[in-house]
């Protein structure tokens, strides 16, 4: 199913301050790759935090679906957006098929057993993401970029159609860099999923994603590939 975020005069922040970013309208199209790009500080991170309902919105709504996200159960949520954070969990132990693996929880359940149809969705995954060949290997002795193409590769197997990834490029050498921007169009193409990940790497982002946000100045604004291009010459 391919699903647009809508985000309707939306306002960001934490608690009763003043807010990060505010009168947010925007929409994230499904079937596309869409990057965050701002200075830090701007609030990228808070504005993709209140897209997976981490933190309540200050003001307006996001509208996932035709859904607003908040009237959403937490399964229901987890069922329709998946998240890639720039940290990976702290586990040693776990390989990376059981990692993968833990992205079918929104349908089995924390202690649900993997059905045939469920290994067939993770090994799906895990092929999309080229992580199949390190399964049986434990996270702690993968690379960054292996370990973060593993996490992506959990996000599929949640089988979402909104991904939203924060920083997913954070971290990694040039080479992983192009890879997972490379392997994210792919998935927006292919897949059909709303992707929306936020990003320092301008160069990357202008020459993989559909569309650009811009956050500042406390306002978001979509912008051009030559608007964005124009900023890494300054």
């Amino acid at each position: 199913m391919i699903m647009d975020i809508r985000l309707d005069n939306l306002s960001i922040g934490y608690g009763h301050g003043a807010p990060l970013a505010s009168a947010i309208n925007a929409v994230v199209h499904g079937g596309e790759l869409t990057c965050v790009i701002g200075r830090n500080g701007t609030g990228k991170s808070t504005l993709l935090k209140t897209l997976t309902g981490f933190i309540p919105a200050m003001a307006g709504r996001v509208v996932v679906g035709g859904r607003c996200l908040s009237a959403l159960s937490q399964r229901e949520r987890s069922r329709t957006v998946s998240v890639v954070l720039t940290a990976t969990p702290d586990v040693e132990n776990v390989t990376a098929g059981e990692m993968v693996a833990m992205g079918r929880m929104p349908w089995t359940g924390f202690w649900g057993r993997l059905s045939a149809a469920d290994r067939i969705i993770v090994d799906r995954a895990m092929a999309m993401a080229g992580v199949e060949t390190l399964a049986d290997r434990t996270t702690r002795t993968l690379s960054d970029g292996e370990r973060q193409k593993v996490m992506i590769a959990r996000a599929l197997a949640q089988q979402t159609p909104v991904m939203v990834l924060d920083e997913p490029t954070a971290f990694l050498d040039y080479t992983a860099k192009a890879e997972t921007m490379s392997l994210l169009r792919q998935l927006a193409h292919d897949e059909k999923k709303a992707i929306i990940m936020s990003t320092h790497d301008l160069g990357l982002c202008v020459s993989h994603a559909d569309r650009f946000l811009l956050l500042d100045s406390g306002s978001l604004k979509e912008v051009t590939k030559e608007e964005v291009e124009s900023i890494i010459k300054e």
